[in-house]
């Protein structure tokens, strides 16, 4: 089964580590520091969902400067409460940037955006989908 593993580049890794943790409630499942302490690379999970952490550094100007630019990670969890994590991390300084709602695909989302500018929506289905048409 094929995988995959988002990369986020971000100015300070252990500021947005910390975020993810302590607002959004990722686990920190790795971390790996540089000879001098500072933070080069983490990998966090939500409900089974990786995501990857990296310092700026090594991209160039334009690219630190798009930080964010047009992400949308989806992140869906088939057996949780939605309402109450939503509750839970707005509560916790989330800023939210698309309240929670029942989508016509069926799944109960809400987005918010993190202190780098990346969006993460969160999902959990709460009914069938309507019916999907199939372009040729």
């Amino acid at each position: 089964m094929a995988t995959i593993q988002p990369i986020l580049h971000v100015p300070d890794v252990d500021a947005t580590l910390r975020y993810y943790r302590d607002v959004l409630d990722f686990t920190v499942d790795y971390v790996l520091p540089d000879e001098t302490g500072r933070t080069i690379h983490a990998e966090l999970n939500w409900r089974g969902a990786d995501l990857m952490l990296a310092p700026t550094d090594t991209l160039s100007p334009v690219a630190r400067s798009l930080l964010g630019a047009g992400v949308i990670l989806y992140l869906t969890d088939p057996n949780g409460d939605i309402d109450t994590f939503y509750e839970c991390v707005r509560e916790r300084g989330a800023q939210i940037v698309d309240p929670i709602k029942t989508q016509e695909w069926g799944h109960r989302t809400f987005t918010v955006s993190d202190p780098d500018g990346y969006r993460l929506m969160f999902a959990a289905p709460v009914q069938e989908p309507g019916p999907s048409v199939v372009a040729d």
